[in-house]
């Protein structure tokens, strides 16, 4: 057997009511607002190349530095290597500080194995601007997997979760917090990523941790996700299905997904280039700040529904800030959209200040701290 597959499971501990940030454990009251879903170091470039329909005279781009004068190409979608980086610490303390000033306290950051994850430099950025910070585990999607992925048995993965959440990454005795972002693009699911949901499920029933999966895909494969993590005796309530910006028009879906005991999560908000809503956007004048494009709007449209079928304690919101065009430096809406533009009009839209609340405060800090292991 590969040594790769001999990895063995730490002492569990319990944290039962303590959230885990880069600085040690907090009790879950201590989270205030949150955001779910960020990244502040991540390379995202990683196996990607200029995309296979850019012209010719355009292929140079790969490899230029982002600036103003280019700046549009990513936002028409062309592919800059350096737009897919983001390794500068002052550059993301600087932008972390806008959620901090409007009121902001924690950031889940959910760079994982493969993806650029710097436990340190999390750590500093916490330091240095006082926002508590909680780090993700666990594998992403296929372009970022180890070369030895096929050969990874699910026990492995799972004590290499496990040693995250419990031990430390890389020898520095940061811990992650959650386990995610956790990659699911395939439908129907591939066998590497069924033994990424298996060890994560695992992990989370052996840790207490909640899990964040990232998903595209038609979206269907959700519901097999969710029968293999039943499998492994994982509670549904601890689950975050990402990405669901993509279904915001179907609001017939979300209720499926919502009736299996899931939190759902709104997390490409004020992004340009994020994915487009399966339904047409609805004709009127595009609100200040909103990116129709993005499905802003009709996410904001579809809040209200859910909570109305009484799901606002499983309603997250969050931006995915992953690269640098979504940054304020970079002409982007940054960390700090939801506060300055999003929450704003779901208020106007209807929705109290105590659900908002629900969406910010208490249903992050549901998650995010421990339950009692398995």
């Amino acid at each position: 057997m590969d040594q790769t597959n001999k990895s063995k499971s730490p002492q569990i501990e319990d944290l039962t009511g303590k959230a885990m940030t880069v600085n040690g454990p907090v009790n879950g009251d201590e989270l205030g607002f949150t955001l779910m879903h960020e990244h502040m170091f991540l390379e995202f470039f990683l196996h990607q190349s200029p995309r296979y329909n850019t012209p010719a005279t355009e292929i140079h781009l790969w490899d230029e530095k982002l600036t103003l004068a280019n700046l549009h190409y990513v936002r028409e979608g062309r592919a800059i290597k350096d737009n897919l980086i983001l390794v500068d610490e002052e550059v993301a303390i600087n932008e972390v500080s806008y959620f901090k000033r409007h009121g902001g306290n924690t950031i889940v950051e959910l760079t994982n194995i493969g993806m650029g994850r710097d436990p340190m430099a999390l750590r500093r950025v916490s330091n240095a601007t006082g926002l508590k910070v909680i780090m993700g585990s666990g594998w992403y999607e296929k372009r970022y997997y180890p070369d030895n992925m096929d050969q990874l048995t699910v026990e492995y993965m799972t004590d290499e979760i496990i040693r995250d959440l419990t031990v430390g990454v890389n020898n520095t005795g940061i811990r992650s917090g959650i386990i995610g972002e956790v990659g699911i693009n395939g439908n129907p699911v591939t066998v590497n990523e069924e033994k990424s949901i298996r060890a994560s499920g695992r992990a989370s029933v052996a840790t207490g941790a909640a899990i964040s999966f990232h998903h595209g895909g038609t979206g269907r494969e959700r519901f097999d996700v969710a029968t293999m993590l039943q499998d492994e005796g994982v509670d549904l309530t601890r689950v975050i299905y990402g990405h669901s910006n993509s279904y915001c028009g179907d609001v017939k879906f979300l209720l499926e997904l919502l009736a299996l005991g899931v939190y759902v999560q709104f997390d490409t908000l004020g992004r340009v280039g994020a994915p487009v809503a399966r339904k047409a956007p609805i004709p009127g004048p595009v609100v200040a700040g909103m990116h129709q494009v993005a499905t802003d709007v009709l996410v904001a449209e579809a809040i209200p529904q859910l909570i109305h079928a009484g799901f606002e304690d499983r309603i997250l919101l969050s931006q995915d800030v992953c690269k640098k065009d979504c940054l304020k430096s970079y002409g982007g809406m940054g960390y700090s959209f939801l506060q300055e533009k999003f929450l704003p009009y779901l208020t106007d839209q209807g929705v109290t200040p105590q659900q908002i609340n629900k969406m910010m405060v208490d249903n992050p800090r549901r998650l995010l701290t421990f339950v009692a292991p398995r």
